[in-house]
């Protein structure tokens, strides 16, 4: 790695790096060296020069009514990066005081519901990713098992693996087409789960319910979702859920083992 390309490592730009080194290399120079020596223009290299004057790190000195610029002692990086770390430590502190505030008005305007939305298959493993963070203990979902297998196939440290091994609990309702093999999904301990044909539930998008959050995804023209948090909202998609729940169980089948492949 050049020495340039270490410099940068550190915090100077690219720019910053280049005339850095070049001025160390010169000893001391005018602008147009400076220039010639970095490949930028006049303009550009005086404004960087002033930049890094203002961070302490080079200096100016006049000879011969010309203006020339010199390297301070190399301890000024570490100097400056010292005070940089005074600076975020001040500005974490005040962070810290200010969240109590910041918390209390997150309270008082939380009744309005937030809504985000997300698109193609990055957008849905966000929200995949943001589910796994929430940490939620329950998880009631609808989805469309061919479909979701289809756009994320199983894998050993996928979005459903990780909610397995914590054994999150819930209650899920699966819709297959009876037309295709089921995919396998190795079953949640601490779930239950409902399989039902889609010729008898006719349900494409899908729908997640956990903690004050509501999921609702669809994929047949384009894959994207809606992210609701707002609990007036969601309690109602519960009420929702638990009609087709106990709705669900005489169209229910048998869960299929890892050997089924149709029903």
């Amino acid at each position: 790695m050049s020495l340039i390309k270490k410099i940068q490592e550190i915090g100077l730009s690219e720019k910053e790096s280049q005339i850095y080194i070049g001025l160390m290399e010169l000893g001391e120079a005018t602008v147009q060296q400076l220039a010639m020596k970095t490949g930028l223009n006049r303009a550009t290299a005086y404004i960087i020069l002033e930049e890094l004057m203002q961070r302490c790190l080079i200096s100016k000195i006049n000879k011969q009514k010309k203006t020339y610029f010199t390297i301070e002692h190399p301890s000024q990086i570490l100097e400056l990066l010292h005070k940089e770390k005074d600076q975020i430590e001040i500005r974490i502190n005040l962070a810290k005081k200010l969240m109590p505030e910041l918390e209390m008005l997150e309270t008082i305007t939380g009744e309005r519901a937030k809504v985000k939305f997300f698109e193609g298959k990055d957008g849905i493993k966000m929200i995949q990713k943001e589910i796994n963070r929430s940490n939620p203990q329950i998880i009631d979902q609808i989805f469309d098992i061919n479909r979701a297998v289809e756009e994320f196939p199983v894998s050993e440290n996928d979005h459903r693996q990780i909610s397995r091994k914590r054994e999150i609990g819930g209650r899920s309702l699966v819709i297959y087409d009876p037309k295709k093999p089921i995919p396998y999904l190795p079953p949640f301990s601490a779930k239950q789960t409902r399989y039902m044909p889609q010729n008898k539930i006719p349900f494409h998008a899908e729908i997640v319910l956990y903690n004050d959050k509501a999921v609702l995804m669809g994929a047949r023209q384009k894959l994207m979702a809606i992210m609701v948090q707002n609990k007036e909202i969601v309690d109602g998609l519960r009420f929702l859920f638990e009609l087709a729940w106990q709705g669900s169980e005489k169209y229910a089948t048998k869960i299929p083992d890892k050997k089924s492949s149709k029903h």
